[in-house]
């Protein structure tokens, strides 16, 4: 399956541990085309139905679009590193403005 930076694919977050988000869930590929194809991992950020508005840099909220049926926080302090084999379908890609404000954000939160 090939994997492109800023697409939105369903992605198995189990076993998840402590505070960590679980379950069969969408989630952005934050890493480069060429890491994607190259590397046995990815790196995602995770979304949520449960919405916090003005939650930036933590949430940033995304529209439905395409196969991503409802309003999605994207959990950018959740973002992680996660086995290719966990990458299921794709539902959806983000526009660029929102791929500069969900980077803009993780520079923030690891600045």
């Amino acid at each position: 399956m090939e994997l492109s930076k800023h697409a939105i694919h369903l992605v198995d977050f189990n076993p998840a541990k402590g505070g960590e988000i679980g379950k069969l869930r969408p989630a952005i590929l934050m890493s480069a085309d060429e890491d994607n194809a190259l590397l046995a991992t990815v790196i995602v950020i995770p979304l949520s139905t449960h919405i916090e508005p003005d939650a930036l840099p933590y949430r940033f909220t995304l529209m439905p679009r395409e196969k991503l049926e409802r309003p999605s926080d994207a959990c950018i302090n959740e973002i992680r590193a996660l086995s290719r084999s966990r990458i299921k379908e794709k539902i959806a890609t983000i526009t660029p403005q929102e791929a500069k404000t969900i980077t803009q954000a993780l520079c923030t939160l690891v600045g």
